[in-house]
């Protein structure tokens, strides 16, 4: 699986086939998306999943301490 959304994911999202209209439709909706030099729209399907209200994995860990097992 693709980290992007394929074509026909970003139609079903948008509802919209036109590049043009799905660009308006993600853009009119504050969606993070790129445009590839083929003129592709490139949505991240982790953050496709995120602004969907899906729980996303957070696989680093977080520490507020340093590592001091080094020294």
């Amino acid at each position: 699986m693709s980290i992007f959304l394929d074509d026909d994911d970003v139609a079903q999202l948008t509802g919209y086939t036109k590049k043009s209209k799905q660009i308006e439709w993600l853009d009119g909706r504050c969606w993070a998306f790129e445009v590839s030099r083929l003129g592709k729209v490139k949505v991240l399907r982790k953050y496709a999943e995120m602004k969907l209200g899906m729980p996303v994995e957070n696989n680093q860990t977080q520490s507020t301490e340093p590592d001091f097992t080094q020294l």
